[in-house]
């Protein structure tokens, strides 16, 4: 580890020191996603913490005593628990985007970039992952033959405006930089290299890790205690999606359940914090309707989501085929989410016949959430 400390004054010509809140910019190629985490992390007394998340997928990095332990998690699910990786983020400004994802959707694979530093300039270090694995991958270097096509001073800021790009053949990656006016590339070499503390002596630091996260988790209510709660209730999930309502960078969750009890369908919305522990929770039994008796094509039809406006379709009657689209937005100042549109859609055989009514809030004034109820919506927009 003295290796990494002398060579930490070299991470200022890599990573930016942007004063920029936590959040991912996505550039697509043709195979793989550049995901670009804009991140600060956390210092506490003992640990310092930085969760980055993409979709299903939390890394969750933590740094004690010049170690850095990694959680791979995916769907909820530990991949592997705490190991350790070659990142010294303790040392790098608190605003930085030097982490990076390129992401196979496809293939549910790829591989992480880690800032990282030879004795001469900045490097590449790499980790491969999927849905079932995560390890240690290779260093990437600049090749010999391209260390002057970019002074190493100005790498930090073409590294920040460019995008990497990742091929896989025959197993290997090739990885490639491109600059943003698109002349300057410069390849990498893979090598190996291994400056890991042996498991016996990784252990303490585990341990301790493990002690921080319990006393933070005790007082936490997370997103599977939650779905276990459910689960105990007797409620069958029967649509999800996940939406980033507070435009935080973190994906919130709308759950909609069907309780064959009582023959309805109670909605969950979660706004969940980046370690997927639960915010809060927003519950209402009567948004949607029932599903008609003997009828295969009521309900709910769909949720659709757009940037923090959200809207359930539910079906509620065949011949003619009659639908509420109910739009809500999440009030970022206030902490609440409003009916934002409510929309009454009827389809006939015949097309002439079709009719359709929209309402906003100059019909219905303030609706929260909570207090939306499929069964009196009609008669307040038409009384006001």
């Amino acid at each position: 580890m003295k290796k990494i400390l002398t060579i930490t004054l070299l991470v200022l010509m890599f990573i930016s020191c942007k004063d920029i809140d936590k959040t991912s910019q996505i550039l697509s190629n043709a195979k793989y996603k550049e995901v670009v985490f804009k991140k600060k992390y956390k210092r506490n007394s003992d640990v310092s913490e930085l969760n980055i998340s993409y979709k299903n997928w939390l890394l969750k990095f933590r740094f004690i005593e010049d170690i850095t332990l990694l959680q791979f998690v995916v769907d909820n699910k530990i991949v592997p628990d705490w190991k350790q990786v070659l990142f010294n983020f303790e040392y790098l400004p608190e605003n930085y985007d030097g982490i990076r994802l390129l992401f196979n959707e496809k293939k549910s694979e790829g591989i992480l970039l880690l800032p990282g530093y030879t004795e001469q300039y900045p490097n590449l270090i790499a980790y491969e992952f999927n849905k079932d694995h995560f390890s240690y991958l290779n260093d990437f270097n600049i090749k010999d033959d391209d260390l002057n096509k970019t002074p190493f001073e100005s790498l930090n800021e073409e590294w920040r405006k460019g995008s990497f790009d990742v091929t896989k053949k025959s197993g290997k990656y090739i990885l490639t930089f491109l600059d943003v006016s698109k002349k300057t590339v410069l390849n990498f070499e893979s090598s190996v290299f291994n400056d890991l503390l042996r498991e016996t002596e990784i252990k303490k630091y585990i341990d301790k890790i493990a002690l921080s996260e319990k006393s933070r988790s005790d007082s936490n209510y997370s997103l599977s205690d939650f779905l276990q709660e459910i689960e105990q209730k007797g409620l069958e999930r029967f649509s999800e999606k996940n939406c980033d309502l507070n435009q935080d960078g973190i994906e919130d969750k709308i759950y909609a359940f069907w309780d064959n009890k009582e023959k309805k369908f109670p909605v969950y919305i979660l706004v969940l914090n980046e370690d997927l522990s639960v915010q809060k929770i927003f519950k209402n039994e009567n948004v949607l309707s029932p599903v008609a008796p003997n009828s295969t094509g009521t309900g709910l039809n769909d949720i659709k989501c757009n940037n923090y406006d959200f809207t359930f379709v539910d079906n509620i009657s065949e011949g003619p085929t009659q639908t509420f689209y109910i739009t809500f937005q999440y009030d970022k100042i206030n902490k609440q989410i409003n009916l934002q549109k409510y929309s009454v859609v009827t389809t006939y055989a015949d097309e002439l016949k079709n009719w359709e009514y929209t309402f906003t809030k100059k019909n219905f004034g303030e609706i929260i959430f909570t207090n939306y109820d499929y069964r009196t919506i009609g008669d307040i927009c038409n009384n006001k």
